[in-house]
């Protein structure tokens, strides 16, 4: 039996029984071993009374914990030890899988078929489920009142008077003054504060195009500065201001 383990990958269990336990990971699957109980003395190399060899597949969940996913029947010699294993590989795959977040599933003291990993506990479902039967005892007992008609008149009402002084906002830009870029394009920035132009030339990387948000459009430009190697973004567009930096093409 050593050699029939020691030829198939599996390494020997420091355990406190005399059995002989051993164990490999499996072929495909990660964080799951293949273990087998030997059935004989681990120091004499005879087999053990009323014992047989049996193998098992066990998960190694997030906590170092071993989780048996799928059991084997059991054998006796090496006879059997090639197709127990091929068996005992297969049913760890087969083995059933938490529908929330893919790790195998065992079965419990309980008797209930769990998370080898208690993904309800450990990742926080437990507590988001507990809140939302809360919630839900909460809003039992009373509603949400509805907003009013005159509610929903305002909040139309203010609606579109922010889409209308957006668009405002948008005619009153003077479109002569922006500047197009591409990517790869040299540039320079402009300081009007300093009524100077940067020493630094840098690439430009990336052009955004954004609609109906003439906010954005003034810094849509990212710029790689040849100096630093750092990126940052700035104004495509001169509104004339002595405080707002803007880029121009190097010539």
């Amino acid at each position: 039996m050593k050699k029939t383990l020691q030829a198939n990958g599996f390494k020997p269990h420091n355990n406190k029984s005399k059995e002989l336990v051993a164990s490999k990971f499996h072929s495909t699957l990660r964080n799951v071993r293949i273990v087998v109980n030997t059935g004989i003395d681990k120091n004499t190399g005879k087999p053990i009374a009323g014992k047989q060899a049996q193998f098992k597949a066990v998960f190694i969940n997030n906590q170092s914990q071993w989780r048996t996913i799928a059991t084997g029947s059991t054998f006796k010699g090496t006879g059997r030890f090639g197709s127990a294993l091929t068996a005992i590989e297969v049913g760890a795959e087969d083995a059933s899988t938490c529908k929330r977040c893919g790790v195998k599933n065992f079965k419990a003291k309980s008797g209930n078929v769990v998370c080898a990993n208690a993904c309800w506990a450990n990742n926080g479902w437990g507590r988001k489920q507990k809140k939302w039967q809360g919630t839900k005892k909460n809003t039992s007992q009373g509603r949400v009142a509805r907003r009013t008609p005159a509610q929903q008149k305002q909040l139309r009402a203010d609606s579109l008077a922010k889409q209308k002084a957006e668009k405002e906002a948008q005619a009153k830009i003077d479109v002569t003054k922006y500047t197009t870029f591409v990517p790869g394009q040299l540039v320079k920035i402009v300081e009007p504060q300093q009524n100077t132009l940067s020493d630094f030339i840098g690439t430009v990387t990336k052009v955004e195009i954004v609609s109906d948000r003439p906010n954005d459009l003034l810094a849509n430009v990212s710029v790689m500065w040849m100096h630093s190697g750092v990126t940052s973004r700035h104004n495509n567009y001169n509104s004339g201001s002595d405080i707002e930096t803007y880029l121009v093409p190097v010539a």
